[in-house]
């Protein structure tokens, strides 16, 4: 499978919604929701998931050991709705985001009874033709082959504070990413695929999963894996993408000013946690390496990457701009800081 169409698309709303229609709601799609301590706003997502326009949706719902009142929320929702939520046993409760959504997608491909796959954090506000949207996309991403080649489809945001109030319309353009241009070669380094946006197929699932231990957060792995199929990105904001003290990655001000201050005021805890970035992608990158390899995939261009970053200093200097994307200061930093 090649890599050469995994690039973003920016699409049409209405486009996608009316293709999704087209298919009547004949296929299923599953939301994969993690949970953990969050009844806070659990209550306000759920809602917006069973409002969606597209009809044939089942909530799967993995719990990661919460203490407050999560799970009673769940037994209420799923005494009043049925097999349209089902509460997914999770093994390894208490092992954090990345296994709690991994047991979901694990449930999902397993059983075989959705084609399509959307994730879901659990303190979000989604449009009501969120899922719609998305499927038009993917089913257009798909194309008449593309059910065989992992497929991944992803929108903007709409980043919010605890009471819904808009922080920015655009969670890319506030976080200074470019998910329409970014190849699979940059998104080695950078994530630029957001979780709680994105929907995937079961070729995606299945070469996706078991997730490695290497593995940064899960939606960064798919989109990974996204890069020997077809990735394509909404040019949209689908949901509310809310803030608050607890979120497990947020949103962060990446303006010039606020990071300059950072590392006046942490500049030791700044450095420190560029360089276990660094680390960390460099052996994800490997994990990917071997299960390309592994599922007879094309893998050159990640092989490139992992011999670049093993280069000295003087010679990634002249062309980290080509593996590094983003801001100028971000970028400097990794190749700077990024040793191997």
């Amino acid at each position: 499978m090649s890599n050469g169409n995994a690039g973003g698309r920016a699409v049409a709303v209405g486009w996608g919604v009316e293709r999704a229609k087209c298919i009547q709601g004949s296929e299923r799609v599953d939301v994969l929701l993690a949970t953990y301590n969050g009844s806070k706003y659990l209550v306000e997502q759920l809602e917006s998931i069973l409002a969606q326009t597209y009809p044939n949706i089942r909530i799967l719902v993995s719990d990661d050991g919460s203490t407050d009142a999560t799970v009673e929320i769940l037994r209420q929702y799923h005494a009043r709705w049925g097999d349209r939520l089902v509460i997914v046993p999770n093994p390894c409760a208490g092992k954090g985001v990345v296994r709690n959504f991994e047991n979901l997608m694990f449930a999902s491909l397993n059983d075989g009874l959705a084609s399509w796959a959307v994730f879901a954090d659990q303190d979000d506000v989604w449009y009501p033709e969120k899922i719609a949207t998305t499927l038009g996309e993917m089913l257009r991403t798909e194309g008449s082959d593309g059910s065989n080649m992992p497929c991944l489809v992803h929108s903007d945001l709409v980043v919010v504070d605890e009471g819904l109030a808009v922080l920015s319309p655009s969670f890319a353009r506030y976080q200074r990413m470019e998910p329409m241009t970014c190849s699979p070669l940059s998104l080695l380094s950078v994530n630029q695929v957001t979780g709680c946006t994105m929907m995937v197929n079961r070729a995606l699932l299945s070469m996706a999963l078991p997730l490695p231990k290497e593995t940064i957060m899960h939606d960064w792995w798919c989109a990974l894996i996204s890069g020997s199929g077809r990735r394509s990105f909404i040019d949209t904001p689908l949901m509310l993408y809310r803030q608050h003290g607890a979120n497990q990655v947020g949103a962060k001000d990446r303006g010039l000013t606020t990071r300059l201050l950072r590392m006046c005021t942490d500049g030791s805890g700044v450095v420190r946690r560029v360089r276990a970035l660094g680390r960390a992608t460099y052996l994800q990158a490997l994990a990917l390496q071997l299960r390309l390899r592994e599922r007879k995939a094309d893998e050159a261009y990640v092989s490139e990457y992992l011999a670049w970053r093993r280069r000295p200093l003087w010679q990634r200097l002249a062309g980290y701009r080509h593996y590094y994307v983003g801001p100028e200061l971000d970028r400097l930093s990794r190749c700077l800081l990024w040793l191997e």
